[in-house]
């Protein structure tokens, strides 16, 4: 009978705050231990384990391949640990939401007062991500994402339908003319969606062809190109979540002559059960309804 390794918990989390902090002695300084302590338990668990995690410089250290490979798989488990263990201590009007950072920036964070009126108590933490950095497994209360159209999703409720259509600045149209259908590639799109899957998806629903458009700048995040519309760079494709501010205020305009059309959702996935977080997702559902 095979028995497995026995490896330390600590030294595990030794050699997690290491590689965030890319030193011996910092890390001590954290752990409150010394540098030579750390350096025992990192040299207990990579003897334990047969691996070197770390090329040791003069007064810092850097992550080899497979401790790269370890830390990003290990790091979060330590994350979901800490936050469990905070929970237990945390005061039930506190809470925290992970979403993408165009979500957050551009509906959630200009809409948390809302959410105060009705539950003046709470305090929200407000975390942010891209698509390709959300992780797996969500250690917030509440996260929430993007999901395509053509993406598989399972287990997330539905939050909002993203109805996307391409907006300008007025002053773009002005200095072009209002143009029609088929001098769309007259006005720039400019890009912030890997290979362009939201224009691809949006051409195909919509009769346009891809050829028809006229590519320019592109930007890492939604809010990053709206900003560039709004400077006149071009047109985005957006929701009308996240450009009621700029609509209202006059500074974007839909693109005349072309109707939203639905190339995703909004979605959230609920991790605690806590009557703070049920008022939560109710209230963002209510908030919702009339979006679109």
């Amino acid at each position: 009978m095979q028995f497995r390794r026995r490896i330390s918990l600590n030294a595990i989390r030794v050699f997690a705050t290491v590689a965030r902090t890319g030193s011996l002695t910092a890390a001590g300084a954290e752990l409150g231990v010394t540098a030579g302590a750390v350096s025992h338990q990192l040299k207990k668990l990579e003897d334990g384990l047969g691996v070197s995690f770390f090329r040791r410089g003069n007064n810092s250290v850097s992550l080899t391949d497979v401790g790269e490979r370890f830390y990003q798989e290990v790091s979060l488990a330590i994350g979901l640990i800490e936050r469990s263990a905070d929970a237990l201590y945390r005061d039930e009007n506190e809470m925290t939401v992970l979403a993408s950072m165009s979500f957050a920036v551009r509906w959630l964070i200009p809409s948390l007062e809302r959410f105060r009126t009705l539950c003046p108590q709470a305090r929200v933490r407000v975390e942010t991500s891209t698509h390709l950095t959300f992780p797996t497994v969500s250690i917030a209360d509440v996260t929430i994402r993007y999901v395509r159209a053509d993406e598989p999703v399972e287990g997330w409720a539905l939050l909002c339908r993203d109805l996307s259509c391409p907006v300008v600045s007025p002053s773009l149209l002005a200095r072009d003319g209002d143009l029609p259908e088929s001098t769309i590639s007259d006005v720039p799109a400019l890009q912030c969606a890997a290979g362009n899957w939201d224009w691809k998806l949006w051409c195909a629903k919509s009769g346009v062809p891809m050829k028809h458009l006229t590519f320019a700048h592109e930007f890492d995040t939604d809010d990053a190109a709206l900003h560039a519309c709004v400077a006149g760079l071009g047109m985005v494709l957006a929701p009308h979540l996240l450009t009621s501010r700029e609509i209202r205020s006059g500074t974007l305009t839909a693109l005349p002559g072309y109707k939203p059309v639905e190339i995703g959702s909004y979605r959230y996935l609920r991790r605690s059960e806590s009557r703070l977080v049920r008022q939560f997702c109710a209230w963002m559902e209510a908030e919702m309804r009339g979006v679109e």
